[in-house]
């Protein structure tokens, strides 16, 4: 049950960024939000030392990042589509 929890967390962020992406309708206050979510949730399975969790830990310091520079499109189309992947094969299990 944690898993599809997770997964809908990570399928949620991938839309999220992939609207900021084409559309740069999400605020920053929302923007930092999901990258701390997907900080801690990284944090959370780092132990295993599981190279999905250090993922997630630099694609959410790079969300937190889009408020500071910018970030070019495709980094944030890769970051949408491999939240995307790994949300929708969770919520599949």
């Amino acid at each position: 049950m944690i898993i599809k929890i997770l997964g809908l967390t990570d399928f949620f962020i991938g839309i999220i960024i992939l609207f900021h992406g084409i559309f740069k309708i999400v605020p920053n206050e929302f923007l930092v939000l999901l990258g701390i979510i997907l900080v801690i949730k990284g944090l959370m399975f780092i132990s295993s030392l599981n190279i999905v969790s250090i993922l997630d830990i630099v694609f959410g310091l790079i969300i937190i990042s889009f408020i500071i520079i910018e970030v070019p499109f495709f980094v944030k189309i890769i970051i949408s589509i491999f939240l995307i992947q790994k949300g929708f094969f969770s919520l599949k299990n």
